[in-house]
């Protein structure tokens, strides 16, 4: 925190300087040198200050202690929980948890580099009991994954920004038994450490930032193929991040500008399944893994990929 606390106050430093000389310039009797300096210096002084305060609301947006109280659980691995939390781990966890989208999750790379910008170290922890989940309970890390906060109330950036926090409670308990089962391995990763840029991004809403969720209690419907489930299904795995909140197209700053999946109405029920499958589209056209994760999500059984579809063609024009 100290080394973007210290550039957050240079920045305000300068604000102030600058915008104190530029007012200053009003008494110059040149009219080119006075009018030129109010307008431009006044112009930077306001682009600065815009960045100032956006820094100050992103401190306090990292930085900030969150979470609610840790649940006082114990999950038990049974065999179905395991098995289950497995199954979501694969859909999901692995795309970024992982450096070749294979369980187990032991870690990942740099997000920064896939955003292409200087956001700092955003590296997916290993999550194996070798990893920083070890000294951990149970209801630190149910919270982790709902809240985005870590044993010690500290923002996880990228957790408290995924729509994974939308899984029921009965499913995040399955992911807890499941990262308690899996074999340790000894995969350091760095700790999380932001950069000014990401701080004043998110004070400036250009981070995929999630409001705080108002409820206790999350739970699922029935498993099946029908566009309820599709829905609580694209709820958690964060279809609307890319895609928009209407599915008509979305993304921009460190998401990828995505195009509308409107268009998957015409398409059959076995040709989505076979896309999510493949990564090509029944028009041959071959889908970019980084932009659209088809290997996980193609994960799904036929019967979530059919609920999926049936929600997706349910949607309003």
């Amino acid at each position: 925190m100290l080394p973007n606390l210290v550039v957050t106050i240079c920045v305000i430093a300068v604000a102030v300087l600058l915008g104190w000389a530029t007012w200053r310039m009003r008494k110059a009797t040149n009219p080119f040198a006075k009018w030129g300096s109010l307008v431009v210096g006044g112009f930077v002084t306001l682009i600065i200050t815009i960045v100032s305060l956006a820094a100050v609301k992103g401190l306090a947006y990292g930085y900030t202690p969150r979470g609610k109280p840790v649940r006082d659980m114990k999950v038990e691995l049974t065999p179905q929980r395991v098995e289950r939390g497995k199954h979501i781990a694969e859909m999901w966890c692995a795309g970024c948890h992982t450096l070749n989208n294979q369980l187990p999750l032991s870690g990942g790379k740099n997000l920064s580099d896939d955003a292409g910008m200087p956001l700092g170290d955003l590296y997916p922890q290993n999550l194996t009991p070798a990893g920083r989940l070890k000294d951990w309970t149970d209801g630190e890390i149910f919270r982790a994954i709902r809240e985005g906060a870590d044993k010690d109330r500290k923002r996880l950036p990228v957790m408290s920004a995924q729509r994974v926090r939308n899984l029921s409670d009965e499913d995040l308990m399955s992911v807890v038994a499941y990262l308690r089962s899996q074999p340790a391995v000894e995969n350091p990763t760095p700790p999380t450490r932001m950069t000014f840029m990401t701080v004043a991004m998110a004070g400036a809403g250009m981070l995929p930032m999630q409001p705080d969720l108002t409820v206790d209690t999350i739970i699922a419907p029935a498993p099946d193929s029908t566009a309820t489930y599709g829905k609580y299904m694209v709820g958690w795995m964060g279809c609307d991040e890319c895609h928009g909140a209407l599915y008509k197209g979305g993304g921009g700053g460190v998401i990828p500008i995505t195009p509308s999946i409107h268009s998957v109405k015409s398409w059959t029920r076995d040709g989505f399944i076979a896309t999510m499958r493949t990564g090509t589209t029944p028009f041959g056209k071959k889908l970019d893994s980084l932009m659209m994760p088809w290997v996980n999500v193609g994960r799904g059984t036929d019967a979530e990929l059919t609920a999926i579809y049936n929600y997706l063609k349910a949607l309003p024009n």
